[in-house]
């Protein structure tokens, strides 16, 4: 039979003591006295775990990039991107960037992986629950939410203003001259639901319509996969907003499935603007998120809480408009369904 894993949590609860204090003992990190440092470790060599892989090179920083697994899926590169920003500003500041991925049980239970308690800093990639931010900020370590707006105040973020996003694709569209617009998204996250009222506000100040059915969701959370089999509306939109780039990139293969060409038959603005927008056919109008800037910020906001600063803060970034072939001013006969072949 196989040996059940040994985890901080077991040697701690062994010892007596948090989960948080085995790790500043075996990772040699002050605030931990010799003698249960040197308990702690004897354990964990008793047991069979390995604590070297806790520590960093003499020196360095050691933090963690924690994202929840629906986030860093291989054709989502949204966060992906973010991560590579981030490392690089961590490979210049002499500090060692870990990936831990959030399971969905986990994230449920606000169950942390163990290796979190040990670092020297956490950084969120994307929204994750409530149970999750409230075990993070018991830990006491500097933590900074990326792309995530924790409204509770535990932690500080680096965010985009969601709500703006939805009324700058929405009035972009209208500018163009597209009067029926639907909102195709992929998750229930707080960052879909303020695109979609952002939208819906234009919308009622314009006095445009918008028709349940041309809010369209193109994925299946429980199967963690975009999908293909639902059924376009009766009615189409002229146009689409699509939460994010690679809801675009299935929406779009569904339309062009359906017979219909995107950019003549029916407009499409995506947002966050990597390079799945741009390779796509035809390279899609964008709200620009810079990847970039949200890493240089959310490490601007880590420094200042390693050097003592615990106050909470919440970062904004500015975005704005890529255009590209797939939202043009429209004609009336770009709106007309393609003859199926």
């Amino acid at each position: 039979m196989a040996k059940d894993k040994v985890t901080l949590s077991k040697i701690a609860e062994q010892l007596g003591v948090s989960k948080i204090t085995v790790s500043r003992a075996l990772k040699g990190q002050p605030g931990v006295s010799e003698s249960l440092r040197r308990e702690a470790r004897l354990l964990a060599s008793k047991l069979g775990y390995t604590y070297e892989r806790l520590r960093s090179v003499e020196g360095k920083s050691r933090f963690v990039f924690l994202v929840p697994k629906r986030f860093f899926l291989a054709g989502d590169i949204f966060y992906h991107e973010i991560y590579y920003h981030l490392n690089s500003l961590c490979v210049e500041n002499n500090a060692d960037l870990f990936v831990n991925i959030l399971e969905a049980g986990a994230e449920a239970q606000g169950s942390l992986p163990d290796d979190i308690a040990g670092a020297d800093g956490i950084f969120i990639g994307g929204e994750v629950a409530e149970p999750v931010v409230r075990a993070i900020a018991a830990l006491s370590v500097p933590c900074v939410a990326i792309d995530f707006n924790v409204i509770n105040g535990l932690l500080s973020c680096v965010i985009i203003d969601n709500y703006m996003v939805g009324i700058m694709a929405a009035e972009y569209l209208i500018k163009q001259g597209y009067r029926k617009i639907g909102f195709v998204s992929a998750d229930s996250t707080s960052s879909a639901s303020d695109r979609l009222h952002g939208f819906t506000r234009v919308l009622g100040q314009k006095n445009l319509p918008f028709r349940k059915e041309w809010n369209i969701v193109n994925y299946d959370e429980a199967a963690t996969a975009y999908i293909m089999d639902f059924a376009l509306p009766e009615e189409m939109p002229e146009a689409f907003i699509c939460y994010n780039d690679v809801t675009a990139y299935y929406f779009v293969e569904k339309l062009k499935s359906s017979g219909y060409h995107v950019g003549r038959d029916v407009g499409i603005v995506s947002i966050d603007n990597t390079n799945m927008a741009a390779s796509c056919a035809p390279p899609l109008t964008c709200i620009n998120i810079d990847r970039s800037r949200f890493a240089a910020e959310a490490m601007g906001l880590m420094k200042e809480q390693l050097k003592g600063n615990a106050a909470v803060r919440r970062v904004y970034l500015n975005i704005n408009i890529v255009e590209r072939e797939s939202a043009p001013v429209k004609k009336e006969a770009r709106h007309e369904k393609v003859r199926r072949l």
